[in-house]
């Protein structure tokens, strides 16, 4: 009994060899240049940075491939904005940026790889992660007319102040030493 035996026999003949051998060498060669021209877009698309700056110039930011805020420079004209205008300002730069970024990634994948089924899957992933922003207020001018809270993140900013809780201090009594804790710990 032979090493290979219960394996059926197939009797290939010298020319079918070669042909198999041919098709697969071709195979292997376009996976490669497939591999290669994919890993150049790769090392483009890790070297995007695209800044975005609000209408007004107040707010200009750089974000990077991944979509992480790299850089946020602020002008005079932020100054006149109130904290909610600033936020939403902020916002809107940074997802403008990072729209940007989706269509540098389609720009670089569609000029690699055109009509590659990895291309159109990789760039549908970019534009659900950083899809383009959905502005809804304005963002320029001190007045403005938007809304007089804006929810970022599930917390509300809705102008009344939080309701404060008087501090509970403890007599200081004549023989403690304020630098020593009178000997006791510093969480009593």
């Amino acid at each position: 009994m032979n090493q290979y035996s219960g394996a059926r026999a197939v009797a290939v003949d010298g020319a079918a060899a070669d042909e198999a051998i041919g098709h697969l060498d071709d195979v292997v060669e376009v996976a490669f240049r497939r591999h290669e021209v994919f890993a150049e877009a790769h090392r483009r698309i890790d070297a995007i940075t695209v800044t975005h700056r609000s209408p007004d110039g107040a707010v200009e930011v750089t974000v990077g491939s991944s979509g992480n805020l790299l850089d946020v420079r602020c002008a005079e004209p932020l100054r006149a904005l109130p904290p909610q205008r600033v936020a939403a300002t902020v916002l809107a730069c940074v997802q403008a940026a990072q729209a940007g970024v989706a269509a540098r990634v389609e720009e670089i994948l569609r000029g690699a790889a055109p009509g590659d089924p990895l291309t159109d899957e990789l760039v549908a992933n970019a534009r659900k992660s950083f899809p383009a922003p959905t502005a809804a207020m304005p963002v320029s001018g001190p007045g403005g007319s938007g809304p007089r809270h804006l929810a970022i993140g599930g917390i509300e900013d809705d102008r009344r102040p939080a309701p404060r809780t008087p501090l509970r201090r403890r007599p200081i009594r004549p023989d403690d030493d304020q630098d020593d804790w009178a000997g006791r710990s510093i969480l009593s």
